[in-house]
């Protein structure tokens, strides 16, 4: 078991140094599309705010369709520079990056299914948590302590399974449930792997919070600049270099049964 563990820490470890690499050769469009997501999302709340008793309700209804639109469009063309740069294809024309209705329209319905499923596992934990109000736990501890956190960790090994329907949506048009189903096949003996990385990804914003708390503000801001600078530009090229790296060992079908690959 500790074998394992070093092999899958050394893996996890090689995907972020690679990441790393390519970010460090192509940081101007990959930051770039990062800040214009950051500009696009301050701005409607701005707008939103500020227009709030300035229009009707038809045309903030519109401005939030444009900016939806705008916000997960950019998001997917990130995920789609990301997958070439993994592929060490650095330069291809603008219509490639640009997601087509279909898969616009599956990136949404798979984000919708993720809050289904969300909403689904809150209410199961719940359940499960009933017995332990003839044990003594009060009701405020179970409904805003340990339901949350066990829902956020049955959520947080979802996320993982289906992280990447988004690359098989871009990549080979796929609908949003065949696009789940294969990344579940897809990451299945891989957990291990994907949970280090995303604990490597997660350590600076972890540490900042503690420096916060400590109120080391020194730290806290140095820390926040490798999460701004750093960190979230490399989330997407870390996805797509492990993408590129299991699409290789992949020996599945192209259209797996869900329930045979989700243990």
């Amino acid at each position: 078991m500790l074998e394992f563990l070093k092999e899958s820490t050394f893996r996890a470890n090689d995907v972020f140094f690679r990441a790393l690499n390519i970010l460090k050769k192509h940081y101007i469009s990959v930051a770039g599309l990062c800040f214009l997501l950051f500009v696009t999302n301050n701005l409607s709340t701005y707008l939103a705010i500020y227009l709030s008793d300035m229009t009707g309700s038809g045309i903030r209804f519109l401005l939030l369709l444009i900016f939806v639109i705008l916000f997960f469009g950019l998001q997917l063309v990130l995920i789609k520079r990301a997958i070439l740069l993994a592929k060490n294809i650095e330069k291809t024309e603008l219509r490639f990056y640009i997601p087509s209705t279909k898969q616009f329209l599956h990136f949404i319905f798979g984000l919708l299914s993720y809050s289904l499923i969300t909403g689904l596992a809150y209410l199961v934990c719940a359940i499960l948590c009933m017995p332990l109000l003839y044990i003594g736990v009060k009701m405020d501890t179970i409904a805003y302590e340990i339901n949350p956190l066990l829902t956020g960790v049955i959520m947080m090994f979802i996320l993982i399974r289906i992280s990447f329907f988004p690359f098989f949506i871009l990549e080979n048009n796929y609908g949003f449930i065949r696009s789940i189903k294969l990344s579940i096949a897809f990451t299945r003996g891989n957990t291990i792997n994907l949970l280090i990385l995303m604990a490597i990804l997660a350590s600076t914003y972890v540490g900042q919070l503690f420096f916060e708390y400590m109120d080391y503000s020194i730290f806290a801001k140095i820390m926040s600049a490798i999460n701004t600078f750093v960190i979230i530009p490399s989330v997407s090229l870390v996805l797509a270099v492990a993408y590129v790296d299991m699409i290789r060992e992949y020996k599945g079908s192209d259209d797996p049964e869900l329930l045979k690959n989700i243990i």
